[in-house]
């Protein structure tokens, strides 16, 4: 447990970071790969572990205990464990259910991946209880891309092709049966736009009846677009209720809290110094963008918006700072943004930097604790709970 200087527009103050306990010191074990945090839990994917094999993965479950302390308190891999699984590539955590993709391949290709349903019981054992898959003989994609949890309904996709548009892409939302208990498939999603506006599949949120995908177009110049989809409490159909066009980036970040979405567009603007744009649902239904959230200093190729999360009032967006002078980018860190009800804006309130290139390759949020991975093929990855003051 150490404090480490977080700064940024408003005046220095120190923070309480921890990083989680992890013995694997294996070099590209991409612990911090993929994370997410519910209260007092969090999940940490690692989907370079050599479990049973190279890249096998796993996935790591974290409690907090009454003496503010972080320990780890299961290891998770699917009942049937292969190498090059890459299981804990994207995970979700959701009260006592964790959702972990095993993504063995990546776009422009079919694969029949699998998503994993773990739960936790009464004696606080976790335990499989479904492996989520489609039909593999529909060309859509590599299933398992992006995986999101909230309750009892799971959002997985699968991610298209942009090389020349075979696969569409698509993303599935799945239930338990009220009959049966199993998981079942319950909708389907596409893209209501062509591999132009596109490629669907790639990234996914979900929160309660809402759901966002996004659809790049993976070319330079060629912006793509975040679609809205949202469930109808009286029928129990989905919709389409939104598309954004003109989200200039190659992996489009999303975070969706209520009636608020963040998307990371880490190409935008000149010299891809990157932004984030908040969208907010309206009183009428429509979605609209509210605002666009831009680093105070912002710096030329500064992938701000590369990853992005959102839990009320309190926006994290990572970026590189102005370490950026190198041959090669040496630092990235977290911005922590607020919500001014009085200026109705959001402002930058502090910069969480702990010196290292790989710090937020994902991050998460809820209340005023930050979930932080740093994950790389050069040396074991790491996992940082920071208190927000």
């Amino acid at each position: 447990m150490v404090l480490v200087l977080v700064t940024g527009s408003a005046p220095s103050a120190l923070a309480q970071i921890d990083k989680l306990p992890h013995p694997d010191t294996t070099r590209g074990n991409f612990f911090g790969v993929a994370v997410s945090i519910d209260g007092d839990r969090a999940l940490v994917g690692a989907s370079g572990e050599e479990i049973c094999g190279d890249n096998a993965g796993a996935a790591y479950v974290f409690e907090r205990d009454s003496t503010n302390t972080w320990m780890q308190t299961a290891r998770l891999t699917p009942s049937v464990c292969l190498s090059g699984e890459f299981f804990g590539r994207s995970v979700a955590l959701s009260g006592n259910r964790a959702l972990i993709a095993a993504s063995a391949d990546f776009f422009a290709s079919a694969a029949s991946n699998a998503a994993y349903l773990f739960e936790q019981d009464t004696t606080g054992a976790w335990t499989q209880i479904a492996r989520l898959t489609v039909d593999p003989t529909v060309d859509e994609g590599a299933f398992a891309a992006s995986v999101a949890l909230d309750g009892d309904r799971a959002l997985i996709t699968s991610w298209g092709d942009p090389s020349d548009g075979k696969y569409g892409g698509a993303a599935y939302i799945f239930e338990p049966s009220p009959k049966t208990g199993q998981w079942e498939q319950v909708a389907r999603f596409t893209g209501s736009r062509g591999p132009a506006f596109g490629v669907f599949g790639g990234n996914a949120v979900l929160d309660g009846d809402r759901a966002a995908i996004t659809a790049s177009t993976y070319f330079r110049n060629a912006p793509g677009s975040v679609y809205i989809f949202e469930r109808d409490p009286a029928s129990g159909m989905w919709e389409q209720a939104a598309r954004f066009g003109g989200i200039d980036d190659f992996f489009i970040t999303l975070a969706l809290d209520g009636d608020r979405l963040l998307v990371g567009e880490s190409k935008a603007g000149t010299n891809d110094v990157g932004e984030a744009s908040m969208y907010r649902r309206d009183s009428t239904g429509t979605w609209q963008q509210s605002a666009v959230l831009n680093p105070v200093t912002p710096y030329d190729h500064g992938a701000f918006g590369s990853a992005v999360s959102l839990n009320g009032n309190r926006a994290l967006i990572a970026g590189y700072d102005e370490q950026l002078g190198q041959d090669f980018n040496i630092d990235r860190v977290v911005y922590v943004f607020a919500y001014n009800p009085t200026a109705e804006a959001w402002e930058q309130q502090h910069i969480v930097d702990i010196g290292e290139v790989a710090f937020g390759t994902d991050i998460d949020i809820e209340g005023s604790l930050a979930l932080i991975g740093r994950a790389s093929e050069q040396e074991p990855g790491a996992a940082y709970v920071v208190q927000l003051r």
